[in-house]
């Protein structure tokens, strides 16, 4: 159904920026603390890096099926949040859970539950806001949703590890905590608008294979070589910190928390500015900027370069995100050209989104680790993986054919509306 914009408020998009956040204080958390304590469980590291994978391999595979899941959905409240009221919660017990077990194999299997309640919440969570937020306010809601996710990775990666150092189950309790809240603040504050059933020849009509657009196609390419590109530097920032920057573990995420900080003002400032340029060009500025700047990791040897680059880089990994999340959305829009169709359509849409992702984190650890092996250890070869993937993707980028802005209209077919 059509979003009125005479209703829409923007407390709506911030209402349901919180799960986001909740969502990612806890996949940063994982980054930080999930391999030191299975390691404190004496896990041997083969099993540690078996069971860190698991992330990406149950991505692959919920992201794509919940997205199919919730577009058969019609009644609201069963259709998008039913996922992020169940899998918040489900994912804040698990890792809480995960500390208070001592043993090493509850805690694998429950830190596995905690990284499929965080997959399973994804794809038809995104995929919400396209359904409550006019097409003309998506690149803004887009700034502001990526402004609170960023702000999610913040408290992970600087907040939760200073509560660490002065208590360890204050520290697990915190971010158990934030999850939930986020996730119950998005259930209760964001409505679910009742959904346009389509008359039986336009159900026949919907099918997956709209995906396969030569358009869309091109963009899920640009997705996957951007997070291969930061997952390439994401993988081994800490060792490369350590171990060529002569930092410590404090310093990294120092670093970490300044590559967040940058990207949250710049989600503000693209969100704004999205109507006003060509998705295209922003992107592909992004992209440029954000692998040129990887290459200037190859010669950085000291923390104070480490901390300008990567404060540089928060910018345009930010704005990558920002005009990629409103983008997919366009992009189906002008393929079908029927709102119907398009709701069937959008779990599935950003189920391949995050299936993209999952995939970039899967491949990006061995090929940069063969590249720092074939460069004789040295852990600036992830820089060099992490400039070719994000340039290479410009290439896709430009392939991508918009068709002129209008006014967001789409045909509008007779529907009949289910009872609220």
């Amino acid at each position: 159904m059509s979003v009125d914009k005479s209703t829409f408020r923007l407390r709506t998009v911030h209402w349901l920026g919180m799960a986001g956040l909740g969502r990612n204080v806890g996949y940063g958390a994982n980054k930080v603390f999930t391999g030191p304590i299975l390691e404190s469980l004496k896990v041997s590291q083969p099993l540690i890096g078996i069971i860190l994978g698991l992330e990406g391999l149950l991505g692959l595979v919920m992201n794509p099926l919940t997205g199919w899941m919730s577009d058969r959905t019609v009644k609201p409240g069963f259709r998008r949040k039913i996922y992020v009221a169940v899998c918040l919660p489900g994912a804040a017990i698990a890792w809480l859970l995960f500390y208070f077990l001592h043993s090493p194999t509850p805690a694998m299997i429950v830190i596995v539950f905690f990284y499929l309640f965080q997959q399973s919440s994804t794809s038809p969570y995104q995929a919400w806001m396209p359904e409550v937020v006019p097409a003309s306010k998506w690149g803004l809601a887009s700034g502001y949703l990526n402004l609170w996710w960023l702000i999610g990775n913040l408290i992970a990666f600087l907040v939760i590890p200073m509560v660490w150092t002065i208590n360890h189950v204050g520290a697990f309790v915190l971010t158990s905590t934030l999850m939930v809240l986020g996730g119950l603040i998005t259930v209760f504050g964001v409505q679910e608008p009742v959904v346009a059933v389509a008359p039986r020849v336009e159900r026949d009509k919907t099918s997956y294979r709209t995906l396969l657009h030569r358009n869309l196609v091109l963009y899920f390419a640009v997705h996957l070589l951007s997070w291969l590109s930061f997952e390439a530097l994401a993988s081994f920032f800490t060792l490369f910190i350590v171990h060529v920057a002569k930092g410590t573990q404090l310093d990294a995420a120092l670093a970490m928390s300044v590559f967040t900080a940058t990207g949250i003002v710049s989600a503000f400032l693209i969100g704004k500015i999205y109507r006003q340029t060509s998705p295209k060009v922003t992107l592909s500025v992004s992209l440029a900027l954000y692998g040129l700047f990887s290459l200037a990791g190859l010669f950085v040897h000291s923390m104070v370069f480490v901390f300008v680059i990567v404060g540089i880089e928060g910018i345009f990994w930010s704005a990558n995100l920002t005009v990629s999340f409103a983008l997919a959305s366009e992009l189906l829009r002008q393929i079908v050209n029927n709102e119907a169709l398009e709701e069937r359509l959008r779990g599935g849409l950003f189920g391949v989104n995050t299936l993209m992702e999952s995939a970039g984190l899967l491949i990006a650890a061995p090929l940069a680790g063969l590249v720092i092996a074939w460069s004789g250890g040295n852990y600036a070869g992830m820089f060099l993986v992490s400039a070719i993937a994000s340039l290479l993707a410009i290439w896709f980028v430009m392939m991508i054919r918009l068709k002129p802005k209008q006014h967001d209209e789409i045909t509008h077919h007779p529907v009949r509306h289910l009872p609220g």
